[in-house]
Order: C-alpha cells, then sequence, then structure tokens
C-alpha cells in the first residue's frame, strides 16, 4: 500500500508590528533579474552528509556547485524549466535524467523550476494547490516542508526539507544568504563536451 505524500508549509511564527514596522517596504523581486547565494545541504539516513553549495541564478537558468567540507568540487547542476544537467566533478561523470532522478531522488518531488523558485526565497505555486498534492500523492512515496524567515528584502524560504519515505532518506536545503541583481560569473558554464555520460544501466 502506498504511502501519501505530504506537503507543507511551516513558517516561522508571524511577529507583532507596530505601526513603523508595519509601513516598511520591501524591494520588489519581481524586478530583479539575478539571484546568487550560499547554503548547504544534510543528508540523513541511508546516505549521509553535508555539502555546501553555492548557487547562481536568473529567471530561467540556475547554476550550483556543491562542495565537500574541505572545499573540494563535488558535483554541479545546470537547472532548467524542465531539464536537469548534473556534472559529478570529482569522477568527472555526466548524469544524463534518468540516472539524476536515482542519484537525486528528491527531483521526483519538485520540478527544475520549482528548485528554482525556492533558491529565489519563493515557495512554487503549486505547492498550495490541493489538487496538484493529491495527485502527487498517487506517485510519491514522501514529502516537502519548507519555512520563510524575515529578511531586508521580506519573508524568503530559508529552509527545505524532503522526506523520502521509499529510500530511508532525509535531505534537507538551508540557505545562508542571498544577493539579488548580482551573479557568480565563474558558476556560469556548460559542462564539457568531453565529460563521459553515466548511464542508469551502465
Amino acid at each position: 500500500m502506498s504511502t501519501l505524500i505530504y506537503m507543507s508549509c511551516a513558517t516561522s511564527p508571524k511577529p507583532t508590528l507596530d505601526p513603523v514596522s508595519e509601513s516598511i517596504v520591501y524591494p520588489d523581486l519581481t524586478t530583479k533579474s539575478f539571484c546568487r547565494g550560499k547554503g548547504y545541504v544534510l543528508s540523513e539516513g541511508e546516505m549521509q552528509g553535508r555539502l555546501n553549495f553555492t548557487f547562481t541564478t536568473s529567471r530561467d537558468t540556475a547554476y550550483i556547485q556543491f562542495k565537500d567540507l574541505i572545499g573540494r568540487k563535488a558535483l554541479f547542476l545546470i537547472l532548467k524549466n524542465e531539464d536537469i544537467d548534473a556534472w559529478d566533478m570529482r569522477n568527472n561523470r555526466r548524469y544524463d535524467q534518468a540516472s539524476i532522478l536515482i542519484s537525486l531522488p528528491f527531483f521526483e518531488m519538485i520540478s527544475p523550476k520549482e528548485l528554482r523558485t525556492f533558491l529565489w526565497g519563493g515557495i512554487p505555486s503549486s505547492f498550495s494547490d490541493p489538487n496538484v498534492i493529491k495527485s502527487q500523492s498517487e506517485r510519491i512515496s514522501g514529502g516537502i516542508q519548507f519555512r520563510s524567515g524575515q529578511t531586508e528584502y521580506g519573508p524568503l524560504v530559508e529552509h527545505v526539507s524532503f522526506n523520502l519515505d521509499a529510500e530511508n532518506q532525509k535531505i534537507e536545503l538551508v540557505m545562508m544568504n542571498r544577493e539579488f541583481d548580482v551573479q557568480y560569473p565563474h558558476l556560469i558554464r556548460e559542462i564539457p563536451a568531453t565529460v563521459i555520460p553515466i548511464k542508469v544501466n551502465s
């Protein structure tokens, strides 16, 4: 019997605002073209560990580079609307789409475009749509939770938790900082054509 997916938004308690704070006008992030930032990923379960990451994203493409705790480059992702490109930098291997879902199973729960929305600090509209959540529950065993925090740009997502019941795995994505209308130019790159692709059945 399949386990139903749950998707919930756990936000920090809303503080009581005085008239001065209520009058604060936050920047309009919809006018921003770029966002960059840093954070880390924690894995619990069959795979355990921590990877730090740096990202830069436009409205249509995100580049994320992961490093281990001693600074070695581990993984590089390119996220477009529906496509994911992944480069295992340590072993110099490139994942195809099916291999990515095996190695990074949380992409069963969210699309690359939705993960980009998290990087920007937003919550994808589909996560507040009961019909979408219901349809997801028919094919996924697990769930997603996210928390927002108050920033100088208003409330932004700062923590996303992926609970993968079938893999007995929990993956947490924690944002440490964001900057808007700036990029990390060194991250904007394509995966070299010489990198050997990894096939699911190889």
